[in-house]
């Protein structure tokens, strides 16, 4: 385990958080520091905090204690696409945005994602994977400082998964936003982050730096081990969604 430096002007710096419901205290005393174009993966076991940790950053629920600095409005890509099905694609990917060029972005933003031809589409036309490169578009469109990801590939197939991850990493390293993703899979945190974090008891209680040439192979048995998983060989091509999940 090694431990956070905090770095210059982070896009997030959260110190000794504290969320409560009701009696029950979710988050205890937990701190977090994620560099701007840093990608950060948050694993753990159901119902440990992390969606509630990635909804006190987005500003979506109060704190209870300590303090949060990110950015007033981070784009959030959910495990569901949100998409309004009443509007077109291209509006769905301008919300929020000034009317004036609103179309041009969005036209520009579809094209990153590969559905530059389909702006006039309707999300009820799209299958799942694209209504998530909608969802991500929607997201990149408003040039966030940070992007919080909560499962937003738990719904695909391997394959469509494995193409969503190579155009996530295209797409991050484009546009170098801090990157908080929430997911259940350690393949998909290795494939994915610069770092991996883990939690448990409301804090984060373990955390793996992917840089340096680390193997992925070890890097990914440490960390089932770490969440008391006993590894087993990954499959060659196209694991399962739920390969190698902690549910």
């Amino acid at each position: 385990m090694s431990l956070s430096v905090v770095p210059a002007n982070p896009a997030v710096l959260v110190r000794r958080l504290i969320r409560r419901y009701g009696e029950r205290t979710v988050i205890d005393g937990l701190d977090l520091t994620i560099a701007r174009g840093e990608f950060v993966a948050l694993l753990g076991e159901s119902g440990c905090g992390k969606t509630t940790l990635l909804r006190a950053l987005s500003g979506l629920d109060p704190i209870d204690g300590g303090s949060v600095e990110a950015p007033r409005r981070p784009a959030v890509v959910f495990q569901e696409h949100r998409l309004l099905p009443w509007e077109s694609l291209w509006r769905n990917v301008s919300l929020g945005l000034a009317a004036d060029g609103a179309r041009e972005r969005a036209a520009a933003a579809l094209s990153e994602v590969g559905l530059g031809d389909r702006l006039d589409d309707w999300p009820r036309n799209l299958s799942g994977g694209q209504a998530q490169r909608v969802a991500l578009a929607r997201a990149l469109v408003q040039e966030p400082e940070l992007l919080l990801l909560d499962e937003p590939f738990a719904a695909l197939d391997a394959l469509t998964r494995l193409r969503m991850h190579a155009l996530v990493k295209e797409l991050i390293a484009r546009h170098r936003p801090g990157v908080l993703l929430v997911t259940h899979d350690v393949d998909e945190a290795v494939a994915l982050a610069d770092r991996v974090l883990l939690m448990r008891d409301g804090a984060i209680a373990y955390e793996r730096r992917l840089a340096g040439g680390a193997a992925p192979q070890a890097v990914r048995d440490e960390l089932l081990a770490e969440l008391g998983v006993a590894a087993t060989p990954r499959a060659p091509a196209f694991p399962t969604p739920s390969s190698h999940s902690v549910v």
